[in-house]
């Protein structure tokens, strides 16, 4: 089969999860035996036209990489993940190279838009969920406080959360979330006609209306995707929750490259623990949890901690991670690492942190680290506790809870063995099996699409 996986950018280095996990699930699919083709961007174009760059390649596989300015991007693109342009460029390319079916694996830029385009060619649609921007405006499914979204996708809930920044928007928020969702709708229709004092609920209303045509918009294009393939129960349940059908949903965890330098890498020696941490420096990724659980473990033993990641837009956060980890000498600060000295980082490692606030989808360094045999030591959130199961490949500790984090750190410093415990606890499926079912799903549907008997 010819298959068209849509990602992000698809440039060396590959980074961002979304890319690394395209390009191994593109050579799985090569390595089944079918043609891949590859439909990625680049947001640094110039001008304010659309157009696609000519012979790129990855790895000897043809990358239709769309150019564009991403400041020339309307608004509307963000907040309804919806460019007819991106979807008309879309469309061309899957015309030209006619696959039999698409993957799409990122809507962040290419935009909700890309399904259209391949329904109007009669070619069925595969989403492999790697974040939430199908479900939430923010794409994260967190709200303006770095909390996690507990009540889903509304327009009255997302339009308070775009405006509780303010005191005045939380007041705002709260009262009309009470209200019925017909009566805010009404009175978006009126926004600009509305008289003082009922004008101070404009903020609101105008991010209402937002949210009204985001929904609307997208509501439609969801229902059209053939298969929406989740890693974690947690996914696939705030997937159901916000709009997409329990038909539509497939849940498969993230497969692995057997041949990964992380699985055959072995482990150094070392005569203490070596904890680690590996992320981006924003304040949901919880590495302020992590400091503050490591500079006051009550008996350290010579215990070290491997900070890798760097500076991501939060220039206060980080001054403040900075300062602690200045204030602990067994706190190594080792910046960004290229992924061709993953393996290494991992082999010198004992222990790997994830102590994020957010309910993640599947991380891939968490795959990472098992691959590894790395144990993780995480959070007790949704989107790890379906891959970590405390007291086999890892332990967990409740969300937020530095107490019960620097509670196990030591439990795990005063018993070693508990390490190599964990360590024998991880089993990971294979990218190509992975892949296989993808196939074999997406096979079942072509027939139908093709009006073939």
């Amino acid at each position: 089969m010819k298959i068209a996986l849509l990602t992000h950018k698809m440039k060396p280095p590959l980074i961002g999860g979304v890319d690394v996990y395209t390009d191994r699930l593109g050579r799985g699919l090569l390595r089944l035996g079918h043609e891949v083709v590859y439909l990625a961007f680049d947001s640094s174009g110039e001008g304010n036209d659309i157009v696609v760059e000519p012979d790129s390649h990855h790895d000897g596989t043809a990358v239709h990489r769309i150019l564009f300015n991403f400041d020339s991007l309307p608004k509307e693109t963000f907040d309804t993940v919806y460019n007819p342009d991106m979807g008309q460029v879309t469309r061309q390319i899957l015309a030209e190279e006619g696959p039999d079916f698409v993957i799409i694996l990122n809507f962040y830029m290419l935009t909700l838009a890309t399904v259209e385009a391949a329904k109007s060619l009669n070619i069925p649609v595969a989403h492999v969920a790697t974040d939430f921007v199908p479900v939430c405006r923010w794409g994260t499914f967190m709200r303006w406080d770095n909390r996690t979204c507990e009540v889903g996708e509304s327009v009255q809930t997302c339009a308070s959360c775009f405006i509780s920044h303010r005191a005045l928007g939380k007041v705002m928020g709260s009262v009309m979330e009470k209200l019925p969702e017909q009566t805010v709708l009404n009175w978006v229709e009126k926004n600009a006609s509305l008289p003082h004092p009922l004008g101070v609920v404009r903020p609101f209303l105008n991010h209402a209306s937002v949210m009204k045509r985001r929904l609307g918009r997208i509501r439609p294009l969801r229902q059209q995707i053939d298969l929406v393939l989740v890693p974690t129960r947690f996914t696939e349940k705030t997937f159901i929750e916000n709009g997409f059908a329990a038909k539509q949903i497939q849940f498969l965890p993230f497969g692995v490259d057997l041949d990964n330098p992380l699985a055959s890498t072995p482990k150094t020696e070392a005569d203490h623990v070596r904890f680690m941490f590996l992320g981006r420096l924003q304040p949901y990724k919880g590495l302020h949890l992590v400091l503050e659980a490591f500079n006051s473990l009550p008996n350290p033993s010579g215990a070290t901690l491997t900070v890798y990641g760097a500076p991501d837009g939060h220039d206060d956060y980080f001054a403040n991670l900075q300062q602690m980890m200045d204030a602990n000498p067994n706190v190594h600060f080792a910046g960004l690492i290229p992924p061709t000295e993953l393996a290494d980082a991992f082999a010198n490692a004992d222990i790997f942190l994830l102590p994020s606030t957010w309910h993640e989808n599947s991380p891939l360094i968490l795959l990472d680290a098992l691959q590894s045999k790395t144990p993780v030591l995480a959070s007790d959130i949704g989107g790890v506790s379906g891959i970590v199961e405390h007291d086999r490949n890892g332990l967990l500790f409740p969300r937020e809870d530095v107490a019960a984090l620097q509670l196990e750190m030591q439990r795990l410093i005063e018993r070693p063995e508990l390490i190599a415990q964990l360590q024998a606890g991880s089993q990971l499926p294979s990218i190509e099996s992975y892949a296989q079912v993808i196939v074999e799903k997406m096979a079942a549907i072509l027939p139908k699409q093709a009006g073939v008997a």
